[in-house]
């Protein structure tokens, strides 16, 4: 076929293919633009630019290389298509945030465009937009057209917020994006009730922070712990949350792999991703959860469930109802503590932060807030937007609740805090 013949299919949509390595001069004649396009990510995996018109076909031959081959061949190097059968599914493709976060910083993790950048500059600056944003997807986290392999981005310790290191191996480019906006330190004090609004917190993804064990409000006189899943796990979060069944592919497409997800839909049942943890934890299963779901909302908190927990039994009962649960519905316990739907929680009660339905109204009240209240809210909203329900980190993610809740209720029994 002509080549002029085959850039109309291009320009029509209906075929595109890679030079490798895709440079402006290489054996195919790929524009500047193309180049841009593709190596900042705009062409995700999967897809490859032709000759431009009046290429030759010689040229046109030329994008068959052995490095093209390891990700577009028929019997690739690396899982391409696979690797996007999951992403489909995954967070990174369905939150649609890239449309608005693209500015004021927000971009450097809501974009594809300004995670590339981050990566290269090492800042973000917060008065540009991302004039076309895209959701985060392969070309965020890998480059293979510049690299020639699907080796990550980065991989380089990050340091948080607080000046904390996380060190997490492949799990760092996680936490590159996985963690707490605000330094609790700095956030939290004695405010006027206008300035606790809705947004103060972590702000979405404290993950990070909570492997280590750090950077919420930490009670003075209290000691608090860090995490096995931290110290002990090889890449952290990488290990758990994209580990896949041995013998086959997957569980579904919605559990594991480039989906993150450590749950999903099989055969109409949810379904818990298991297959990391056996490897510690030899008998590890999972079992129907007994309490909804707290999770976040814009307006405050919204509930979920019950949902299936990992059917690992606490130590003791944290959330002082009298039986021992297991260790994510002894969590929701203690979340729920604080606010409910039932519209009893201490901070829809003893202090009127939520209302009976969810609903954050904090910033309206009269009274100023004490550094402890804050600092409760502040945890509170850090457990809820850890969204593991203490499996990041389980000592502190009950030291925080148990300490939240006594500082608005004096009443409560900590002894089962863990030391």
């Amino acid at each position: 076929m002509p080549a002029a013949a085959l850039a109309g299919m291009v320009a029509a949509g209906h075929m595109q293919t890679a030079a490798q390595p895709l440079s402006p001069s290489g054996p195919v004649q790929a524009t500047q633009a193309q180049v841009q396009a593709l190596n900042s990510g705009t062409l995700l995996a999967g897809t490859m630019v032709l000759a431009q018109a009046g290429t030759t076909s010689a040229n046109v031959r030329g994008v068959s290389s052995a490095t093209c081959m390891n990700c577009h061949g028929s019997t690739p190097k690396y899982p391409v298509l696979g690797a996007k059968l999951t992403y489909e599914h995954s967070a990174h493709k369905l939150n649609g945030n890239a449309t608005y976060a693209n500015g004021g910083g927000c971009q450097q993790c809501h974009t594809n465009e300004g995670f590339i950048e981050w990566t290269q500059k090492g800042k973000i600056d917060p008065a540009t937009f991302v004039a076309n944003p895209s959701q985060p997807g392969c070309m965020s986290c890998h480059a293979p057209h510049e690299t020639g392999t699907m080796a990550l981005r980065t991989t380089k310790a990050v340091t948080l917020v607080n000046k904390e290191e996380f060190d997490g191996g492949k799990g760092n480019l996680c936490a590159s994006c996985h963690q707490s906006r605000s330094d609790a330190k700095a956030a939290v004090k004695d405010l006027p009730a206008k300035d606790v609004t809705a947004r103060l917190g972590a702000h979405h993804g404290p993950q990070a922070d909570m492997m280590v064990g750090t950077n919420a409000y930490q009670f003075p006189g209290k000691t608090y712990g860090s995490s096995d899943h931290y110290s002990s796990v090889d890449n952290t979060c990488v290990s758990c949350h994209m580990n896949l069944p041995k013998g086959r592919y997957g569980l579904s497409p919605e559990i594991g792999g480039h989906s993150m997800n450590l749950a999903g839909e099989v055969h109409e049942v949810e379904t818990l991703n298991t297959s990391a943890c056996v490897s510690c934890h030899k008998d590890m299963k999972q079992a129907p959860g007994t309490a909804s779901w707290s999770k976040f909302s814009d307006a405050g908190v919204q509930w979920v469930g019950p949902t299936a927990v990992f059917a690992v039994t606490a130590s003791d009962d944290y959330d002082r109802d009298g039986k021992k649960e297991y260790v994510q519905d002894e969590v929701q316990g203690l979340m729920d503590l604080l606010v409910n739907p039932q519209g009893t929680g201490a901070m829809q009660t003893k202090l009127a932060m939520y209302d009976a339905k969810g609903t954050y109204i904090g910033a309206k009240a009269a009274a100023p807030y004490t550094a402890a209240q804050v600092g409760a809210l502040f945890n509170y909203r850090y457990v809820l937007e850890d969204r593991s329900r203490g499996i990041h980190n389980l000592t502190y993610t009950v030291q925080l609740l148990t300490d939240s809740i006594a500082a608005l209720d004096p009443a409560f029994d900590t002894s089962a805090r863990p030391k």
